[in-house]
């Protein structure tokens, strides 16, 4: 009973003061839609992660050019080579899916449509270590990445991008950088991860990306997908010693080449996600404590104009419990309610920033359960001082205040 008698006096007195009311939650609004927003970003990034991890499979070693070192001489930056994916495709020690590619922009045509995409020449494995499938059509195969031919296999975000449909440019001809090639395939959607968008590229084969299309046998880097139990130790040093082999490296001098364990990367990654949005939480949240001092001095404020009917409530025969009891659920309601405005706000930006950056929608209901939470922990804390004032103010002397 005595819950609810201040309950209700507190939404009167919320509701006779909303301006005021408004303001003074404001700290509580902005902090609590700060700190929402942030965590929800961190996640939102780590899902992203996730999916492009996901991508490449259980785990995916990625081996990428370094740089050609002599003693503490650097001789400049050693690209990786077509024969370096095939040399490691041919040894048989592990099960492993090699799959190298190269990657430029290039001007598409088709028709009157006319746009710059990525074009990734790589070898077929390649869509089945990614995990893409065919929609339309078919793949290329080993035959045509030796015999060099003009094949194209589309992302499923292409066909519209030229202002045609899928059934109407399948087996059809698309001109890359002035060449024709004819598109046998179009890939199923399969969504951005954030850092690229298989949708808005097109794949051709290997070969035919190096010699016909780019005029060149330097790799951007070679994938290894392995599984997820197998030893990666022993396939990174099998990886080093062929390499090693194929760059005539010595005894002694260091690799030219970089072998990176991608899950080991991604781990790092959110480690360091972690961290940022702990540290970006924190600051937020320092908001939501100054946002509590200015609750404890509009009660404050509240407690000194309601002086006359605190002593006539007293008069009647309020006790010091029923007098606190209102004044801290009034300072709890506030910052509910303004924890509750932050909650929708910060919700609202991070859904429209996730969509900006492609990445998926993540927000732990555990960061609202918490935020909200403690909005009325601040809202009890800064709230006791100004209740203890008005309990403790005789009635005598506040019945004849002016």
């Amino acid at each position: 009973m005595l819950f609810k008698e201040s309950l209700i006096s507190a939404l009167t007195s919320i509701r006779t003061n909303i301006v005021r009311s408004f303001l003074t939650t404001l700290a509580i609004i902005i902090g609590t839609a700060a700190v929402i927003a942030v965590i929800g970003l961190g996640s939102s990034a780590n899902k992203a992660l996730d999916a492009q991890i996901d991508d490449f499979g259980p785990r995916t070693l990625v081996v990428s050019p370094g740089q050609n070192r002599r003693g503490a001489v650097t001789k400049g930056f050693i690209p990786l080579d077509i024969k370096d994916a095939y040399a490691l495709a041919k040894n048989q020690e592990h099960d492993w899916m090699i799959s190298p590619y190269i990657s430029r922009n290039r001007q598409v045509k088709f028709n009157n449509a006319n746009i710059n995409q990525r074009i990734r020449g790589n070898l077929p494995i390649h869509f089945k270590v990614r995990g893409y499938d065919i929609e339309y059509g078919r793949i290329f195969n080993d035959d045509e990445d030796f015999g060099r031919k003009r094949v194209v296999v589309l992302g499923s975000a292409v066909p519209k991008e030229l202002k045609t449909s899928p059934q109407s440019i399948l087996n059809k001809e698309i001109l890359i950088a002035g060449t024709g090639y004819k598109v046998i395939g179009i890939l199923e959607e399969e969504g951005s991860t954030g850092w690229q968008n298989p949708d808005e590229e097109l794949y051709v084969p290997l070969l035919t990306g190096a010699q016909r299309l780019f005029g060149t046998k330097s790799l951007d880097s070679i994938n290894v997908g392995v599984k997820k139990d197998a030893n990666v130790d022993e396939i990174m040093m099998t990886i080093e010693r062929i390499l090693r082999a194929q760059h005539d490296i010595g005894p002694g001098e260091d690799n030219d080449f970089n072998i990176n364990d991608y899950s080991q990367f991604s781990d790092l990654r959110k480690q360091a996600t972690g961290i940022f949005t702990a540290l970006i939480a924190g600051i937020a949240g320092i908001s939501l404590v100054v946002g509590g001092i200015g609750v404890m001095n509009i009660m404050l404020v509240s407690v000194t104009e309601r002086t006359r009917e605190i002593g006539l409530r007293k008069a009647l025969g309020a006790t010091h419990r029923a007098i606190m009891s209102q004044f801290i659920v009034e300072a709890i309601l506030l910052c509910v309610i303004g924890g509750c405005i932050g909650v929708i706000l910060g919700t609202s930006l991070l859904y429209l920033l996730a969509s900006i950056q492609e990445w998926p929608f993540a927000m732990p209901f555990s960061a609202i359960i918490g935020s909200i939470t403690f909005s009325a922990m601040v809202g009890l804390f800064f709230g006791i001082w100004p209740a203890r004032k008005a309990a403790k103010l005789d009635p005598a002397i506040s019945l004849r205040y002016e």
